[in-house]
């Protein structure tokens, strides 16, 4: 059930919304299209959410779900970083999120993903999060954490696939039971 605030706006107000969204950068990778998201991807980000498969660390409800995709997607204007959708590039199926973003209580820039569960398996998590950590590092970003639910296996290993390693240091300042993964800084060249 699509709750009144979940409700994409129409006429000139989807048009705004539309024209807004086209500021933000699309990321194209071999098999995948990052892009802003929108209205119309909060039901599968709170499918993901709502899965038993996701360990964010504590327990979300719907407003609490709903609250942090709003979140995300204000990074786009208050950062100029935020939440992408991950779609096929052959049919645009949604297939997930990735994100760069500073959200309220995180000590620092996190880089994350969730995918839908069809989605999983496929090498899509390390290929999204990829492309965006790149992209965040043509913006000037040289520390990105990836903050992983301690039972959050298939996350951990994405995130050392990539290069990443946990920091005891930034899990001690993390206000919760979290695993911190630092990013490798990006490569300056000569």
């Amino acid at each position: 059930m699509t709750r009144p605030w979940e409700t994409p706006m129409t006429g000139a107000l989807a048009e705004r919304a539309r024209a807004a969204l086209a500021l933000f950068p699309v990321i194209e990778t071999e098999r995948l299209r990052l892009r802003p998201a929108e209205i119309d991807d909060f039901g599968t980000y709170a499918d993901i959410y709502s899965s038993p498969r996701w360990d964010h660390g504590e327990p979300f409800d719907d407003e609490d779900i709903w609250l942090d995709f709003c979140q995300l997607v204000a990074g786009w204007l208050l950062r100029g970083i935020g939440l992408m959708a991950v779609t096929d590039q052959g049919d645009d199926a949604l297939l997930g999120f990735v994100l760069i973003n500073h959200e309220y209580g995180d000590p620092e820039i996190e880089l994350g993903w969730m995918l839908t569960a069809q989605a999983e398996g496929k090498g899509i998590a390390t290929e999204a999060a990829t492309a965006i950590r790149r992209h965040g590092e043509q913006l000037g970003l040289t520390s990105l954490v990836s903050y992983i639910g301690p039972t959050n296996t298939r996350s951990a290993r994405v995130a050392m696939r990539m290069g990443a390693q946990r920091d005891a240091s930034a899990e001690a300042d993390y206000p919760g039971e979290i695993h911190v993964y630092r990013h490798p800084a990006p490569k300056v060249s000569a």
